[in-house]
């Protein structure tokens, strides 16, 4: 028996480009993919003629076949390869390149630099809030921007920098652990048993988590001061764990958090603490390499170090399929605000928009809220 195509090859719209996918995000329904050559590329999941889901006489749901996506729109963009991206609603986006240079991007490809010095150079770029703060890092040197901006160093070289929601929390992730840097309090450093890889803010910017390369989490939790939570994934049940947690992602609460890592999906819940995550989804062939929580429903998307794109439900044993392997690992999952469409990105240059309405999850999937 054949395995349905997945719902990328046919209502949704995909591309190649040769050049790796950093980052992507949503202004309403028009996708932002920020790439390694400098460039950014514009699409929207809906189009002109475009295929579509529509309610089936009697009930249910039939596929309307369409005409293919048009051309990608793609502009030149950051001189020295692209870091970080960020929406900005209303107005486009906002991309940080590796000449440390802050660029707004507009829906008809128009770029103004905001910020940043000619001569500057980043290895890692985050994007606060509306953009009104930044912060970039090169080696063991961390710069917030700012009237005057603020410099500090880390033990080790960094390797992940994010902003919570608001621009007021900057997570430092060096090889020896965390720096928590907030506009009203300066520096605080955070210890943790392993070598940090990956960062996330969880709702209400009160929790951060920390990946970990042994495959373990630490998460922070601000309000309640000195609450740490820790975990190791390996004994979760998932089939190739073990490995380190390159991505995690919170629920709209922020009360479950998703890791990938091993070739199933990794839930754990944080109230009150589970003593082991629980494993969710399908088993990949190969490792998990991006998870993204569904803005408000209880649904996870996970991509693989194969190019394969999944949603499963976190109490779920079972997926919907969206995207085959190929085109390398998958490097971005981002979904809209409202959470009707995804992007998805690879490290070979694929790229991909596909539209979810509520209708394809109603029957099987929960709201995320209790």
């Amino acid at each position: 028996m054949m395995r349905p195509q997945p719902l990328l090859e046919v209502l949704g719209g995909r591309w190649s480009l040769g050049v790796p996918v950093v980052a992507a995000a949503w202004d309403a329904d028009l996708a932002g993919f920020a790439l390694g050559d400098g460039s950014v590329a514009l699409a929207r999941a809906e189009w002109d003629g475009g295929p579509a889901i529509t309610p089936r006489r009697g009930g249910g749901l039939e596929l309307r076949p369409g005409l293919p996506p048009p051309p990608l729109a793609r502009q030149a963009v950051q001189g020295d390869g692209c870091l970080a991206l960020r929406a900005r609603p209303g107005h486009g986006f906002l991309t940080g390149g590796g000449n440390a240079t802050l660029t707004q991007v507009s829906a008809d490809l128009s770029a103004e630099g905001l910020a940043g010095a000619s001569d500057g150079h980043a290895e890692h770029f985050a994007i606060g809030g509306d953009g009104s703060r930044h912060a970039t890092a090169l080696g063991s040197s961390v710069t917030v921007s700012g009237q005057p901006p603020v410099t500090f160093a880390t033990p080790a070289p960094v390797v992940a920098l994010l902003f919570d929601d608001t621009g007021e929390r900057l997570g430092v992730a060096d090889e020896a652990g965390v720096t928590l840097w907030t506009a009203a309090e300066g520096i605080n450093r955070l210890e943790t048993p392993g070598r940090p890889c990956s960062l996330a803010w969880g709702a209400r910017n009160t929790r951060l988590a920390c990946g970990l390369a042994d495959g373990a989490v630490e998460v922070w939790d601000f309000s309640e001061r000195g609450t740490i939570y820790y975990v190791t994934l390996n004994g979760a049940g998932a089939s190739g764990g073990g490995g380190a947690v390159p991505s995690l992602s919170f629920d709209p609460e922020g009360s479950r958090l998703a890791a990938a890592g091993a070739r199933q999906v990794l839930c754990w819940a944080l109230d009150p603490p589970s003593e082991h995550p629980a494993a969710c989804g399908t088993t990949a062939r190969v490792p998990i390499t991006v998870v993204a929580w569904h803005p408000n429903r209880a649904l996870i998307a996970a991509g693989t170090a194969n190019g394969a794109v999944t949603v499963t439900e976190p109490q779920g044993q079972d997926a919907l399929h969206l995207r085959d392997e190929g085109g390398g690992a998958v490097t971005v999952l981002a979904w809209s605000a409202d959470g009707s469409r995804l992007a998805i990105g690879t490290a070979g240059g694929d790229l991909g928009v596909l539209p979810l309405p509520d209708a394809l999850f109603r029957p099987r999937a929960q709201e995320a809220s209790p």
